[in-house]
């Protein structure tokens, strides 16, 4: 926003409430928050599982699923922290563009987003976690589902995007002027438009609690109930 603001020889100004939905609907919340659940909360677990420390460390007196939990509950304030950071500095800087300010609409749109980032970082977390408790290669899983999967579902004809996060991630977003009834979709064959089924906020957010409830719960019986055992030989 800053680099259009200052930059741009266009004789048109970029209208910065524009800008600022774009950069947030499009990089922070589809593209930063499942890069973050990716990154940060696939290792909470499989990082000790991979590198065969986790037999050591459940050696302490607590429970599993506290640990586990708490894990989680850490990745949540750290990845929140750094997302929501980025978002108000894009909004600062968008300011400098006409159209918007520190108004108080402004600013309830901005909160209005922060909420859907987090819900995003707890849905797209909790599936990572348990990919990192259960599988082998979670980072290749998680690439597949979350950039192969999810991206082919949303625009593939019919009802399969109710299978993906994004679906109810998108029916948090403020209802602003451009319309999310359709998606204009370029292929080599031409453009065509996909049908979108909307979902209500309420049933979207209900989704997500339950989607990242159960993936959360999946993943504390996987790592209470599985044997983690040093690969090292003794003395090896």
């Amino acid at each position: 926003p800053l680099a259009m603001a200052f930059l741009s020889k266009s004789a048109y100004a970029e209208e910065g409430r524009d800008v600022l939905v774009q950069l947030i609907e499009g990089l922070h919340i589809n593209i930063f928050s499942p890069l973050l659940g990716l990154f940060f909360a696939m290792m909470l677990v499989g990082e000790d599982v991979e590198s065969q420390t986790l037999p050591y460390v459940l050696t302490r007196p607590i429970p599993r699923s506290a640990w586990v939990l708490g894990r989680f509950a850490a990745y949540m304030i750290v990845a929140s922290s750094i997302l929501l950071a980025s978002m108000c500095l894009t909004f600062a800087a968008a300011t400098a563009l006409s159209g918007i300010s520190f108004s108080a609409p402004d600013l309830k749109l901005l909160a209005h987003y922060c909420g859907v980032a987090v819900m995003a970082l707890l849905a797209y977390g909790a599936l990572a976690l348990w990919l990192g408790a259960t599988t082998r290669r979670p980072i290749v899983y998680g690439v597949v589902l979350l950039y192969g999967w999810q991206r082919l579902a949303l625009v593939v004809p019919g009802l399969v995007d109710f299978l993906t996060i994004q679906k109810y991630t998108d029916a948090l977003l403020p209802a602003l002027a451009e319309q999310r009834i359709t998606l204009r979709i370029e292929s080599v064959m031409g453009e065509f438009n996909k049908q979108v089924f909307v979902v209500g906020a309420g049933k979207a957010l209900l989704t997500l609690i339950v989607v990242s409830s159960l993936f959360l719960l999946l993943s504390v019986r996987a790592v209470r109930n599985r044997e983690y055992a040093s690969g090292r030989a003794v003395g090896g």
